[in-house]
């Protein structure tokens, strides 16, 4: 078998993954929901809810594809304003996904929730953040997230202790769902065009939930390419911060365009 090439695709949108500790203290989430939702009993695809937490040039088009992929029995937005948000997305031309409050309500109908929303850098910003979504028990979450410091600093990925990743903190501290780091390697751009790019998964082994993610995946356009456990969500994140300082000037890295990605290369 031939070694696996490097792959790198664009990373999401600069604007999602800037490190910010307003979103999380602003959900609000206290109370246990009253109905809730899970992957194992709702097995089917086509029965599956998706729920987009934030409304941002990554969460509104993730929204728009996996609506227009007709695969999903619902895909919604959850927003802090929905008013703003579906105002913000029809200045898009996305008029066919519907936007509602983030409540626990809105995540706990929900089997797949996928965080869209600015990255955490802070602990306690993340312990507070990933408590106010309320009972997540048995839910896929895929985080295209990226723990990204200012950029006054160099717009650096933070590890915690350890060489621990932000994706496998938040699976500590949802230690009842299966958390999958996505889509945060790629672009914006590449999610409105995906053309059936690899896109690298990090999460569960567990095929049930492992396929749900995959399909999320695959329904967005792109070709997924599970590399093993979240321990590896560490290197989508460091890929993330490589492209980054690609593709903006002055951060040290070799100055590109946007428009580029790697793919996986040899017989995997």
């Amino acid at each position: 078998m031939n070694p696996v090439g490097l792959i790198i695709l664009l990373i999401a949108s600069f604007a999602s993954t800037v490190s910010s500790s307003k979103y999380s203290s602003s959900i609000g989430f206290s109370s246990k929901p009253p109905l809730r939702m899970s992957v194992t009993n709702h097995p089917s695809l086509s029965t599956l809810r998706i729920t987009i937490l934030g409304g941002g040039n990554v969460g509104s088009t993730l929204a728009q594809k996996l609506v227009q992929s007709k695969r999903f029995a619902s895909v919604e937005i959850a927003a802090r304003d929905p008013a703003k948000t579906t105002a913000s997305i029809l200045e898009k031309g996305i008029d066919d996904v519907p936007v509602v409050a983030s409540t626990p309500d809105s995540l706990a109908a929900s089997h797949v929730v996928i965080l869209a929303t600015p990255g955490l850098y802070d602990d306690e910003d993340m312990k507070s953040f990933a408590s106010s979504l309320g009972d997540m028990s048995d839910k896929v979450v895929i985080d295209a997230t990226n723990p990204l410091g200012p950029f006054t600093d160099g717009l650096q990925v933070r590890t915690w202790e350890g060489g621990i990743s932000s994706g496998e903190m938040l699976q500590r501290h949802l230690p009842k769902s299966k958390v999958y780091k996505a889509f945060n390697t790629v672009g914006v751009e590449h999610m409105r065009e995906a053309l059936g790019k690899e896109m690298l998964i990090a999460g569960d082994p567990d095929p049930s939930y492992r396929a749900t993610a995959e399909a999320v995946v695959t329904a967005v356009g792109f070709k997924p390419f599970y590399v093993g456990p979240i321990r590896y969500s560490r290197n989508l994140e460091a890929m993330a911060e490589l492209w980054i300082h690609m593709a903006i000037p002055g951060l040290g890295g070799r100055d590109t365009s946007r428009n580029f990605w790697f793919s996986i290369g040899g017989d995997p």
